[in-house]
């Protein structure tokens, strides 16, 4: 007679023992042979709570890499009265690891077969231990060591927190869910954004394996600031206000339409009051003119649902007006006219890379850079590879930009970075960007040299909310990225807080140019215990060293921002900060600004 034990439930559910987290594993069906117990063997009392907590943890325990008991083992008898046998382990293997094909039934190696006049009568694995010997999870836990396997991610349940289960924190993860605030687009059109439900089934019209399934948003974000202070041109008195529209249109799942707006502000300028010689001006500034305007689609999607197939391989393609950045804006930050396209999620076991994406891209207009006059001069020709690998990841790139008017201006942009975790306390980033080939006379050259970069931030006992940094960088020459909006700031802008413009007010900075200079910037970001506001304090600095620098002497900077939300789509920001220039008037500067996310 055979008895049929369920073992789990689906390997989705979670439990808590104790505060620690385990996996339930897929659900098997066992055969027990219900036959009189071996002699060493004894029946307890069925015991519903003990059960259940065996059964968890002894399926946590064999997920976890196996465990051995220190004694005899003993059957547990199940609520019907009928008894489940929990035979000895007799090797480190994990049954739940074997295929189908080697993974044995209780009724093949757990059955003692009884003495008769069959001559070919199997002996019993209590006699002749196999190494695919089952192990059933209604085991003494009293009598069983758990060794935990090094390889292994999971939670470790140590014996003696075992012994109980706190409902509360099972139910915790469930009974604490609640809505979370989610702001809408202005416009969203075909379906919600963030909405719940199955996703409806599309319209066929480029085959059945790319549905349409349209849809529009318009989101974006509504900047308005004050501030009052001393830049590097002159005086700024200002309230200026920014409006950031994106308009995405997207047809299938994998390709759309999508355009960027900034309505309240042209070439660079905002529209704004400001207080110039006690006279207070209007300045408007409206201007429709799109920033970005470009296709983007996977043509693998697309020429496997015109052949009646399933994406046969990822493409991903982009053209128009497209923005492109690069090293989080350091190499490059600009839309301009071109295509672009990339290989994704590659990798190589000869080089040992574990995951690359390498993107090749080409520009021809409205390419802007302070190495040529406007955004018509030049083209540009490139290529830049993302590269996880040797315990941190590699970002590459090189550009050809050739100058229409003047050949002379021509140059090659080459650039390397490696970042990495070392030591587990020091998370450290060192960048390279190099500038060669024009064929000018060194000191009429506009993209030459150089930029050193180094990046670290401390991992500290709270590395959520307690980040200090140290930022340093060494330029020489005149180094350039290789496009650059001149909203974007300069090359330096990622070194610390006293060398990031705002983008709306003309707030203050240092010389932002790394031409032949050098400096750093160290600080500290202290974040909210419950991440929902931020502190900022920097001390910079920077001195010149060769005849191409811009800065006229050493330059020195104290700054501070301060930043918290309103609700859940709105926050305010507050940053100071007072520059002291050698051989040019200090730079300073006070602000404040409320942002609204749509």
């Amino acid at each position: 007679m055979l008895l049929l034990v369920s073992a789990a439930t689906t390997l989705a559910q979670t439990h808590r023992l104790s505060g620690r987290t385990i996996r339930r594993l897929p659900s098997t069906r066992m055969e027990v042979a219900a036959e009189k117990p071996p002699a060493h063997f004894r029946v307890t009392k069925f015991d519903a709570r003990k059960f259940n907590i065996s059964i968890l943890t002894s399926l946590a325990q064999q997920e976890l890499g196996g465990w051995k008991p220190a004694g005899p083992t003993m059957p547990h008898r199940l609520p019907n009265g009928r008894q489940a046998l929990a035979l000895p382990r007799q090797t480190a293997t994990n049954p739940l690891a074997m295929t189908s094909t080697t993974r044995p039934t209780l009724a093949s190696v757990a059955t003692e077969t009884k003495p008769g006049p069959n001559k070919h009568a199997k002996e019993t694995t209590k006699d002749k231990p196999t190494s695919e010997t089952f192990i059933n999870p209604r085991i003494d836990l009293s009598k069983a060591e758990l060794h935990a396997n090094s390889a292994d991610f999971s939670t470790v349940c140590l014996a003696n927190e075992c012994e109980a289960v706190d409902g509360a924190q099972e139910a915790f993860p469930y009974d604490s869910k609640h809505d979370v605030p989610t702001q809408h687009p202005w416009i969203e059109w075909g379906r919600v954004w963030y909405g719940d439900g199955i996703t409806p089934r599309g319209i066929d019209l480029f085959g059945p394996y790319n549905l349409v399934r349209p849809k529009f948003f318009m989101y974006g974000d509504f900047r308005t600031g004050v501030a009052s202070g001393r830049n590097a041109a002159g005086r700024t008195d200002n309230w200026a206000n920014r409006l950031n529209l994106d308009l995405d249109l997207q047809i299938t799942d994998s390709e759309r339409f999508h355009t960027f707006v900034g309505p309240l502000d042209e070439n660079n300028q905002f529209t704004r009051w400001e207080l110039v010689d006690g006279d207070l001006r209007y300045r408007n500034e409206m201007d429709l003119t799109p920033a970005t305007a470009f296709f983007e689609g996977d043509m693998g999607a697309i020429l496997g649902a015109w052949s009646g197939q399933s994406s046969p391989f990822e493409f991903p393609v982009t053209a128009g007006l497209v923005p492109l950045l690069f090293q989080n804006g350091i190499w490059m930050e600009d839309a301009a006219s071109g295509f672009a396209f990339a290989f994704p999620a590659k990798h190589s076991r000869l080089l040992n890379w574990s995951n690359f994406d390498w993107t090749f891209f080409a520009l021809f207009d409205q390419l802007n850079s302070p190495a040529f006059q406007d955004d018509n001069d030049a083209h540009a020709y490139g290529t830049a590879a993302f590269i996880e690998a040797y315990g941190g990841y590699i970002e590459a790139g090189y550009a050809y930009l050739h100058a229409r008017q003047d050949e002379s201006l021509s140059y090659h942009n080459a650039t390397v970075s490696f970042t990495r975790r070392y030591f587990d306390r020091l998370s450290n980033s060192v960048r390279v960007i190099v500038n060669s080939g024009q064929d000018r006379v060194r000191n009429q050259r506009t993209a030459d040299g150089g930029l050193l970069l180094v990046e670290n931030s401390l991992i500290t006992a709270s590395p959520l909310t307690v980040v200090p940094y140290a930022n340093f960088f060494y330029g020489w020459g005149r180094p350039q990225s290789v496009a650059r909006a001149g909203i974007s700031g300069g090359i330096l802008r990622n070194t610390g807080i006293n060398f990031d413009t705002d983008g709306i007010n003309g707030f203050a900075t240092l010389d932002v140019s790394a031409a032949d200079t050098v400096g750093g910037s160290i600080g500290i970001d202290l974040i909210g215990e419950s991440l929902d506001r931020q502190l900022l304090l920097e001390l910079s600095y920077l001195t010149p060293h060769g005849d191409m620098a811009l800065a006229n002497g050493d330059q020195f900077a104290v700054g501070a921002r301060y930043q918290f939300p309103i609700t859940n789509a709105t926050l305010l920001r507050f940053d100071a900060m007072h520059g002291w220039r050698e051989n040019d008037r200090d730079v300073y500067g006070t602000r404040m600004e409320y942002r609204w996310k749509f």
